[in-house]
């Protein structure tokens, strides 16, 4: 009986270790990495978090040694996806705690960077009037009837991470853009 007992014990030990371990290595996106796991006496005591997001493998945000670049939060975050614009970034440049790098799609256009921040796109109206929505900022968004704030912004996420619409009829993927208001903004648009 102190067999069986001490077996049935050994049993449920081991599912609860190999449970935990399964637990922790299918965690495929950590919320935090360190971008320099070695240990020794030169290791930092504080670390700057930084959030990637856009053309990256995994977005997130990352704990960084201070003296990081923003190659390394890139690489923490898996690197590039294969339309990210690496020239649209200084790789090179030094983080700062709190820091958002965006790292935008091939086809969109940035404007001068404001305040540490990449533009929006431009250039997004053509000669007929139309709106190309694979190129057009904020601003430009909210001149199609029927599209607010909110709306000209989901229409910019959802390029940020799904790239440039292969075509109009790709705008009714996005909350808030039914059939009907589709049919509005249909003649205000283009690709």
């Amino acid at each position: 009986m102190f067999k069986k007992s001490m077996l049935v014990l050994a049993v449920v030990l081991l599912a609860g270790v190999l449970g935990t371990y399964w637990e922790l290595a299918g965690d495929s996106a950590p919320v935090s990495n360190l971008a320099d796991d070695s240990l020794g006496e030169n290791q930092p005591t504080e670390y700057y978090a930084v959030y990637v997001c856009g053309a990256v493998q995994n977005p997130g945000v990352v704990l960084l040694n201070p003296t990081s670049r923003i190659s390394d939060a890139i690489n923490s975050c898996g690197g590039l996806l294969p339309n990210a614009d690496a020239e649209g970034i200084n790789l090179a440049e030094a983080i700062k705690d709190g820091m958002q790098i965006i790292v935008r799609p091939k086809h969109i256009i940035a404007t001068s960077p404001v305040d540490g921040q990449k533009g929006e796109a431009t250039a997004g109206t053509t000669g007929e009037g139309k709106i190309n929505i694979n190129r057009a900022n904020l601003d430009e968004l909210t001149k199609i009837p029927g599209v607010g704030k909110a709306t000209a912004q989901r229409i910019i996420d959802y390029r940020t991470q799904n790239g440039s619409f292969s075509s109009i009829d790709d705008l009714k993927k996005i909350k808030g853009i039914g059939a009907s208001k589709f049919e509005k903004m249909a003649p205000k648009i283009t690709i």
